[in-house]
């Protein structure tokens, strides 16, 4: 019976492997705009967020510079095999962190001040990126921002 369990546990493993390949393609397929069956180092990293993995900025100059070139959809595969934190991963921490910054136990953060934090601290979000993400955010009367809701909004 164990023996017959680990082969079947074996198998459920190459299947959601072969299943991960797949959504693997889909996703190259779909950033291989020119379909030249290729994509440029700096967009491998592009496809593993959109897969739901979260590369630090540093991990993916790492992987395109160790492409060295363009790439085919194996070697994303393999690049996208590797163990990356997902953002749910680092939720705890992101809200511990505000929790430190908020001086008044409000449950809030100036606008302001999450701007500063977002363009200068960590992997700092250039100009373009900080104003997608606070497109996306609400500030309340105040100039407050609650920053579970922000969270959460990075988050899902």
């Amino acid at each position: 019976f164990l023996f017959l369990f680990k082969m079947s546990r074996r198998a459920a493993r190459k299947k959601a492997a072969a299943n991960d390949d797949d959504i693997i393609r889909e996703a190259f397929g779909v950033f291989d705009t020119d379909k030249d069956g290729l994509l440029q180092p700096k967009e491998i990293a592009t496809v593993i967020r959109a897969l739901g993995k979260n590369p630090t900025q540093k991990e993916a100059d790492e992987i395109a510079k160790e492409a060295g070139g363009p790439v085919g959809v194996d070697k994303v595969i393999q690049f996208c095999s590797r163990k990356f934190p997902k953002p749910s991963d680092q939720d705890r921490g992101m809200r511990a962190a505000f929790e430190a910054l908020d001086k008044d136990g409000n449950g809030t953060i100036m606008e302001a001040e999450l701007r500063q934090i977002l363009t200068t601290l960590g992997e700092a979000l250039s100009h373009h990126e900080l104003e997608l993400v606070m497109r996306e955010i609400e500030v309340d009367a105040l100039g407050n921002v609650y920053y579970d809701q922000f969270v959460d909004k990075l988050v899902e």
